[in-house]
């Protein structure tokens, strides 16, 4: 069973429950499954569509007819009719004659496709900076795992050292200088937990669940995404540009919508009044019409030509962000492709040679401890380096594709 299946039923449990329910171990397709759909953030987001939709329900009814009664009692000799009472009922129906309805239904329907284009977009989000934290983690994971492996080196280091006092080839300063160097090592060890805990912390907070300390179980490598040679065709679709329109069109409904309030209300009324003793009645039919003297409405179709323009203007804000987000991504992919490729050539196939040189020239070559433990930080620190490069660049490729709109294609297994 996916995880995402396990967190959508346990987000009905209490929180003590949840926290024992969530998956330890998860993969990058799991946290990216988790963003969109199975944490309580994305509950939450969908509840905005919800409430388009009881909107849409209160555009679509039309405006409840008024009933009246009133009765009349005249104790005294007769004044305003020949009869001691009198009963009076009437109804009024109100008609939209400005097309009102019409126009509130078309705003709703608008405002549902936006809040559904605004949830989308928010959920592509929440899986970027999601995945990104994911990516923190794995690096993280083996930023600790590389540490833990140079402690056990160090254990080795230890005893060439031990060895070479006891032959009289080395000094007490070099098991001093070796044994504050492996100190100072244990620290940095839990500086690397401390870090990972954080990481874990951070992914939990983004999917909104608290408890719970996940471990990533997908491989750190770059997904090596191709670079196109034009940007132009990614900017139609992108879900925050898809928002943005959304939002603008819904706005200018609302325009539309605001003009057509600004009709006069016109009510039909219907009543009949009766009196007793003797019995004498009369029907009436009449309408009633507003006067717009004082308020004529004009302010909320002000203020709805405003959010349209700022909706307008939020829209061009989006199409250039999008496109410099599209253009920024693919340099730092470029650069940190050529950063990780120099490393890999330069670098990397160098550093057992290092090792195996270091030593041999402490055993053999009178080499010092301090040439000896330099040589050891240089290797484990061209590694974690390796490993941040790594993180980098696959952190551009996510938010790259989510520049274009496109995590899907990342979800592979890793």
């Amino acid at each position: 069973m996916r995880p995402s299946i396990i967190l959508l039923s346990a987000l009905c449990l209490p929180a003590a429950a949840l926290a024992q329910s969530l998956p330890d171990a998860i993969s990058f397709a799991d946290v990216i499954d988790i963003a969109y759909q199975a944490n309580p953030r994305a509950a939450l987001d969908r509840q905005e569509i919800a409430l388009a939709r009881a909107d849409r329900t209160t555009a679509g009814a039309y405006p409840n007819p008024k009933a009246s009664y009133d009765g009349e009692y005249q104790p005294g000799e007769q004044t305003n009719f020949s009869s001691r009472k009198a009963h009076n009922v009437g109804l009024e129906i109100p008609l939209l004659l400005g097309g009102q309805r019409r126009a509130r239904i078309e705003a709703a329907e608008r405002g549902i496709y936006a809040a559904e284009a605004r949830v989308t977009a928010s959920n592509i989000n929440r899986a970027v900076e999601a995945g990104a934290a994911y990516i923190g983690l794995l690096v993280a994971q083996e930023k600790l795992a590389v540490l833990h492996e140079r402690q056990k080196e160090f254990g080795r280091l230890q005893e060439l050292v031990k060895g070479r006092q006891a032959a009289g080839m080395a000094s007490e300063y070099d098991l001093l200088r070796i044994d504050v160097e492996g100190a100072a090592w244990r620290t940095e060890i839990g500086e690397a937990k401390a870090d990972l805990a954080g990481r874990q912390g951070q992914l939990a907070a983004l999917l909104g669940f608290e408890h719970w300390r996940p471990r990533g179980t997908s491989k750190l490598r770059p997904w090596r995404v191709a670079l196109p040679k034009a940007y132009d065709e990614f900017l139609a679709e992108h879900p925050s540009l898809t928002a943005a329109r959304r939002d603008e069109t819904y706005a200018r409904a609302n325009v539309e919508t605001a003009r057509r309030e600004r009709f006069p209300e016109v009510s039909l009324n219907a009543g009949r009044f009766w009196t007793e003793s003797p019995y004498g009645a009369t029907t009436s039919v009449g309408l009633t019409v507003e006067l717009p003297l004082f308020d004529t409405r004009e302010g909320g179709v002000q203020k709805a030509e405003a959010e349209a323009r700022s909706a307008a203007l939020r829209r061009r804000l989006v199409e250039a962000e999008v496109e410099a987000d599209v253009i920024k991504y693919a340099a730092q992919m470029r650069e940190r492709s050529a950063a990780l490729a120099n490393y890999r050539t330069n670098v990397e196939p160098r550093l057992s040679n290092l090792k195996r040189m270091a030593e041999d020239s402490y055993k053999l070559r009178g080499g010092t401890v301090v040439d000896l433990l330099d040589a050891t930080r240089t290797r484990i620190e061209s590694k974690i380096n390796g490993l941040e490069l790594i993180g980098n660049l696959m952190e551009a490729e996510l938010r790259y594709q989510a520049a274009r709109g496109e995590i899907s294609a990342l979800l592979s297994d890793r």
